[in-house]
């Protein structure tokens, strides 16, 4: 990278660390560094971004989500947790959009699958629901999840 465009991947993994040992002000504190000399560093953003949503500031994680949209981020990371700040705030609609957009950026997600199968369930499309709780079990989940998929997808059955 040119000093122009520098590489801030090695700061933003130490702030993942930090989320991962809930040094959450640490990790924040490491993501101001960073947008305090590179504004426009996208991936910062959807870091920043994410971690809002995991201590529920929505509207930070929101502005944060966006804006690395808006600068061109692409991966599909942010268009599932914009889904699931939508879905757990009642966005159903909102929530199938996103999902939607981040299958469109990579199909072969199966937790985007398994949620936005939560967002159908809910909206009362069991035919979706089921749809996309099969798709999960192409990708052979582990024998525990692919037991509870599978109870769920026949309960689901016996309801329609």
């Amino acid at each position: 990278m040119t000093d122009k465009n520098p590489d801030f991947s090695p700061i933003r993994m130490r702030a993942r660390g930090f989320v991962s040992q809930g040094r959450i002000e640490d990790a924040l504190g490491l993501y101001g560094d960073i947008l305090k000399v590179a504004p426009e560093d996208a991936a910062t953003y959807a870091d920043r971004g994410t971690t809002f949503a995991m201590i529920k500031k929505t509207d930070l994680a929101l502005n944060d989500l966006n804006r690395a949209i808006e600068l061109g981020y692409t991966d599909p990371s942010a268009y599932c947790t914009l889904a699931t700040i939508f879905l757990e705030g009642g966005g159903y609609q909102k929530s199938l959009e996103y999902f939607d957009k981040a299958l469109k950026l990579n199909p072969d997600q199966p937790f985007v699958y398994f949620n936005r199968a939560r967002v159908y369930e809910t909206l009362g499309d069991i035919k979706a629901t089921i749809a996309d709780l099969e798709r999960c079990l192409t990708y052979n989940p582990d024998d525990a999840l692919s037991a509870k998929i599978k109870e769920r997808v026949a309960q689901l059955r016996a309801r329609t």
